[in-house]
């Protein structure tokens, strides 16, 4: 804040008295009263000229300080508004140039991860995306989801879809700043990115500057002029520096630093602000870098279901992370001549990034040995001597289904190393039948354990197997309730005449009604295989 003050002084007139202006006995008087020629002098209470002065300085100084912080602070209010828009329209922007493939794909958990990345700032109230038909398909209240959203006035005047719209409205007494943006993918429009920033902290701010402002006008009252612009410097310059950092922040340059060599508040709040830019840059990269990782992981998972005779089967995995450490793969065998399928599901213990290696791991152990000779137990066996020799260190383990499926004898053959057995349905009978086999610890744990391979035969056109991870038994709805393993039976039967991809898309569907936006607490892995011949 910067005060010029001028310090209005008076030189008390000196009255000399003449002669004249003496007090005389006017003798031709009948009443005595003694009369001063001159001015007439009231009697006052007196007041010294130095408390004069000091009022008068004290006034000038509360006024010009008054009314150069009203106009400070309405400057500031400005800044500050100009500052949430600016952050706005960034994370409208941000949030819309990683939404198209997400949204177009129904990606909704990286959805509703973009969305929590956005209300991760304080100030944002709300935040939502919604597809080309204006539903919300991800929202920071699920409880909005699928809901329909009604696009602002200005939104529906606007031809561009590379603007963002900037409106406001009133929510309890305080403006509400909505921010509104087309997703377009290849210049179509797909859905939109909308979110709402509320001023309560310019409130908050501005109420602060008004107490601060109180304390420093009395310091100024006594320390005068000099003391006032020392002050403006001292506080008008860092302002400075945090707004165009703030400025060179929101425009995508996250190199930008402040320089405030202070011991105090400031300073404190300039060291802040260079820690808040360090940190949105590694946020930046690690994003990066972790969508990176989801994509390697992607292509290490089947890019289609296979097509084999005789044989209708779907897979699908959901990542609670970025990446994710369950597995499967599908595996065209030679074993005595004969085509067949190996079916894998495997569960690394734990998710995120360390899974993910060892998922990476395992599949190659998995491929590479699965094509040498060897019965279904020497090859788990021989998998299982590989990767304890990296997860053992690591306390990691893997739970693993392995099968394989021959459509020449009606037969499978599989392996249960720690895992949930699959599921087989008989639709004739009516009936579900598990496929425990001899019991096997998980993978990675004790590198001389021997796994027993069993054998089912008979298997019967529109028969349903169903193998999975225990993510889908353990999702959680709002109120911490299991989903559990009965839904997925029910789901089967009631669908027992669709396809394997209907199948897995039913139960899908299904696990995301129950946990009602909830996020998933493990990666969730299925696979469903229908008998057709």
């Amino acid at each position: 804040m910067l005060v010029k003050n001028s310090i209005l002084s008076r030189k008390p007139d000196t009255e000399r008295r003449t002669e004249k202006d003496r007090r005389v006995k006017n003798l031709g008087s009948p009443t005595g009263v003694e009369r001063r020629t001159g001015l007439h002098r009231r009697k006052l209470l007196k007041i010294p000229i130095f408390l004069k002065f000091i009022t008068l300085s004290a006034l000038v100084i509360i006024v010009v300080i008054s009314t150069s912080s009203f106009f400070m602070l309405k400057k500031q209010r400005a800044q500050f508004r100009d500052q949430l828009i600016a952050l706005g329209e960034s994370l409208v922007r941000i949030t819309a140039d990683q939404s198209p493939d997400k949204l177009l794909a129904e990606e909704e958990l990286t959805l509703f991860q973009l969305i929590k990345n956005v209300t991760a700032e304080d100030q944002v109230l709300y935040a939502f995306i919604a597809d080309s038909k204006d539903v919300i398909k991800a929202h920071s209240d699920p409880g909005k989801v699928n809901s329909q959203y009604i696009p602002s006035p200005a939104a529906k005047l606007n031809p561009r879809y590379d603007d963002v719209i900037v409106t406001s409205f009133s929510k309890d007494g305080a403006e509400i700043l909505y921010f509104e943006k087309p997703i377009t993918y290849q210049k179509i429009r797909v859905g939109t990115v909308a979110l709402a920033i509320s001023q309560h902290k310019i409130i908050e701010n501005i109420k602060s500057a008004k107490n601060f402002i109180t304390i420093l006008t009395v310091i100024i009252t006594f320390l005068g002029v000099l003391l006032s612009f020392l002050l403006s410097l001292y506080f008008s310059r860092p302002i400075e520096k945090l707004k165009k950092g703030t400025q060179a922040i929101s425009s995508g340059d996250l190199e930008y630093r402040v320089k405030i060599p202070r011991n105090d508040e400031l300073g404190d709040l300039g060291l802040a602000f260079n820690q808040m830019a360090e940190g949105l840059k590694e946020r930046h990269l690690m994003r990066r870098s972790l969508e990176f990782a989801r994509k390697i992981q992607q292509t290490l998972l089947p890019k289609d279901n296979p097509k084999v005779k005789s044989l209708d089967i779907a897979g699908k995995s959901v990542y609670c992370d970025e990446t994710g450490g369950d597995y499967y793969d599908f595996l065209k065998l030679k074993e005595d001549g004969n085509e067949k399928i190996g079916v894998i599901l495997g569960d690394i213990s734990g998710h995120g990034i360390p899974s993910a290696l060892l998922m990476a791991t395992a599949r190659a152990f998995i491929r590479q040995r699965s094509f040498l000779p060897g019965s279904l137990t020497e090859i788990i066996t021989d998998i299982n001597v590989l990767l304890c020799a990296d997860a053992m260190e690591s306390n990691s383990f893997m739970t693993l289904f392995y099968a394989i499926i021959d459509t020449y004898t009606n037969s499978i053959k599989w392996i249960r190393a720690g895992h949930d057995p699959a599921i087989v349905y008989d639709p004739k009978s009516d009936n579900f039948e598990e496929l425990v086999g001899p019991a096997g610890i998980p993978i990675g744990v004790v590198p001389d354990w021997h796994y027993e391979e069993d054998e089912k035969t008979g298997l019967e056109k529109d028969q349903v197997i169903v193998i999975s991870t225990d993510g889908i038994n353990e999702t959680l709805n709002p109120q911490n309730k299991m989903y559990g393993k009965e839904p997925v039976l029910n789901i089967i039967r009631k669908n027992k005449n669709g396809t394997a991809e209907q199948i897995l898309k039913a139960i899908i569907a299904d696990l995301n009604r129950f946990r009602k936006g909830r996020d998933f607490q493990d990666d969730v892995t299925l696979i469903v295989i229908k008998i057709m011949e």
